[in-house]
């Protein structure tokens, strides 16, 4: 029994340590499978990790080779995603793809609501949307934002890593880089190693680079029908070209006596010639020489040299540009660039209504198929187009191209103060009513003529402050207004700030008026209608404001232009001689007195001769104070066509530059990573 027994404790003993040796296997087996495990998962890890750096890597080089594409003649635009392979082996392949889009990620412009160019106003004065009344400035800025945007880019590029195996298996990262458009134009601060020569500005190859250097230039006319008809009040204030013609004063029914009269005591009052250089000052109806192809005739001699006008026969003919209304549907800003669309004007009236530009339409511009008339209270800020014929009607209408300054005053973007700007009409002719105060700030281009303008020198019914000085300055703020600053002892509390008075601000010979919107006497300021610089001090005289006025701040190119004479002007021929007689009379008293003698031209200026006679005479007389003013901006050029920068053009020699090279300039604003 005992050796029984013995037998079964050994038997029990073996069994245990079987136990004990299986236990330490499986738990070594399961020590290693997860030594094995995770080392499986670590090489996973790893490979994870280095797939994503690859993919990520592959992202930034697609960021870079893109930048560097932006920049030179290959790249295709922005409708022409970038794409490439980095590395491809048995494993896998490393891409990357880029895609530009709009700043704020939209695939194209299109993709932004339509329509948000247009605001309807009520009230007379309120579309000048001052800080007191009208549209909040939020509607200033959004423009003013979305032409900055279109200078603007967003570059997407995603690297990708692909299993060769397994189209499950891949990795992407993103990298999204913005950049704006620094646009080289002459003029601007030269940086090494930069060329001084280099300009991104797509030059005109239709001869409107040279038509513009001309404050009217009108391509057609025959015996009868001259390019030009101006009449007394009226002023172009530069040279012109006239194709064939041009008629000076033929509206009031003066005998040729009369007539030569009065433009004999004009030319003697408003000109100075001196070194063979003569200058004719506001208001003498020219500011400038005529230039024609044709030349004169002996009543144009007679009558331009009694004016004192330079007179030059050209030599030969300048290309006039070929104007396509349907090109301006859609636009780009710089080649390569984004295609906008121009908002469509449906109505066939504009009254009480303000044009701006939008996130799908950043340079305002505004397309009407058709004839178009534009009634009170009426802002345009861009580029109004119109196929048809375009009849200004109302009061407290201004158009004014882009002029490139924020909702500051500041400049969009770098240099952009020496941008060319885009004109502000683009149509097949212009009519002017007779009770139309408006004016225009841009290029004016026209296929067929501008006509109209029975303006007449009264005043809209206010008080009168009747003030002037010598020392005012003025800068532009946000478009369409200005700020001026008036000196000390100044005294403004008579003047409104609703648009019924108005300042005249001498530039050189001449000078403009413009509308007053908002004073503030404490400061001595005024906010005023339109873009005027004046950085040294100049005259400045304030009052009431022109009740009908047509002004054109911009280069004037049509076939004819055509002004009829104010109606005040239109006297009978017995008035005038009775008139004229009157004056011989009081000039033959101040020569037997030794008196100085009136020039015709300001007797038939002082209201203090029309006695009894109402109004217009008896308040202000027959001034020749324009009532129609043609003056070109000062130092401003315009491109007649989209786009306006050109793309990369390689310098055929890098020292002289001779070929006026071009190149891109993108300035980087962010580098960021897409989770």
């Amino acid at each position: 029994m005992k050796r029984n027994t013995r037998s079964t404790g050994n038997h029990c003993r073996r069994g245990l340590s079987l136990v004990v040796v299986m236990i330490a296997i499986s738990m070594s087996m399961a020590l290693t499978y997860a030594a094995l495990s995770s080392q499986a998962r670590g090489v996973q890890v790893r490979q994870n990790v280095n797939r994503k750096e690859m993919a990520r890597q592959a992202a930034e080089s697609g960021a870079a080779i893109a930048l560097n594409q932006l920049q030179s003649n290959s790249w295709s635009g922005v409708a022409t995603p970038l794409s490439g392979t980095l590395s491809s082996d048995k494993l896998g392949s490393t891409t990357y793809e880029v895609t530009f889009v709009t700043i704020d990620g939209q695939t194209s412009p299109a993709a932004y609501p339509a329509g948000k160019g247009q605001t309807s106003l009520s009230g007379s004065w309120e579309f000048f949307d001052s800080s007191s009344s009208g549209l909040s400035t939020s509607s200033a800025d959004t423009a003013a934002i979305a032409t900055r945007q279109a200078f603007q880019l967003l570059l997407r590029s995603t690297g990708k890593w692909q299993s060769a195996t397994d189209v499950l298996d891949f990795v992407t990262e993103t990298i999204e880089v913005g950049v704006e458009l620094q646009p080289r134009v002459l003029g601007r601060t030269i940086l090494a190693p930069d060329i001084v020569q280099a300009s991104d500005v797509l030059a005109s190859n239709d001869g409107y680079d040279t038509i513009q250097n001309y404050a009217l230039f009108a391509s057609a006319g025959s015996n009868g029908s001259p390019s030009l008809t101006l009449q007394p009040g009226q002023r172009i204030d530069g040279p012109s070209w006239l194709t064939d013609g041009v008629s000076v004063f033929s509206g009031p029914k003066w005998s040729n006596s009369v007539q030569d009269e009065f433009l004999q005591s004009t030319g003697t009052l408003y000109s100075q010639t001196s070194g063979g250089t003569t200058t004719l000052s506001h208001p003498h109806p020219f500011g400038g020489p005529i230039s024609t192809v044709s030349g004169f005739s002996s009543s144009e001699v007679t009558d331009l040299t009694k004016l004192n006008v330079p007179r030059v026969t050209a030599s030969g003919s300048l290309t006039t540009p070929s104007i396509s209304f349907s090109s301006w549907k859609t636009y780009q800003l710089y080649q390569g660039g984004f295609n906008y669309s121009a908002e469509t004007v449906s109505s066939s009236t504009l009254d009480n209504t303000v044009l701006r530009p939008s996130l799908g339409n950043p340079l305002g511009v505004f397309y009407r198929e058709g004839n178009l008339t534009i009634d009170d209270n009426t802002v345009v800020q861009g580029t109004l187009v119109c196929s048809g014929k375009i009849t200004f009607t109302g009061n407290n209408v201004l158009v004014a191209s882009i002029n490139w300054r924020d909702s500051s005053g500041g400049v969009v973007v770098a240099t952009s103060n020496l941008f060319p700007r885009l004109p502000a009409i683009v149509a097949n002719s212009i009519q002017l009513n007779s009770g139309t105060r408006a004016s225009i700030e841009g290029a004016v281009l026209l296929t067929s003529s501008l006509t109209g303008a029975d303006g007449s020198y009264n005043f809209v019914s206010d008080s009168d402050p009747n003030l002037n000085g010598t020392q005012a300055t003025s800068a532009p703020i946000r478009q369409p207004y200005s700020q001026v600053q008036l000196p000390t002892g100044i005294d403004l509390s008579s003047v409104s700030g609703s648009g019924s008075h108005a300042i005249w601000l001498a530039e050189g010979n001449s000078g403009n008026w413009f509308p007053i919107i908002e004073v503030d006497g404490t400061n001595r300021q005024l906010t005023i209608l339109g873009e005027a610089s004046r950085s040294n001090p100049t005259n400045f005289r304030i009052r009431r404001q022109r009740a009908r006025n047509f002004d054109v701040r911009g280069p004037l190119l049509a076939t004819r232009v055509t002004f009829s004479a104010p109606s005040s002007w239109k006297l009978s021929n017995g008035l005038w001689n009775n008139q004229y007689s009157l004056w011989q009379l009081v000039t033959q008293i101040q020569a037997n007195n030794g008196q100085p003698i009136t020039p015709f031209a300001t007797w038939v200026a002082d209201p203090a001769n029309y006695d009894g006679w109402g109004s217009p005479w008896d308040e202000v007389g027959l001034p020749l104070e324009p009532v129609i003013h043609v003056r070109p901006q000062t130092g401003v050029r315009f491109r007649d066509s989209l786009p306006l920068f050109r793309s990369y053009v390689p310098p055929s020699n890098l020292i002289t530059a001779t070929n006026d090279p071009s190149g891109y300039r993108w300035r980087v604003l962010f580098w960021r990573d897409m989770p």
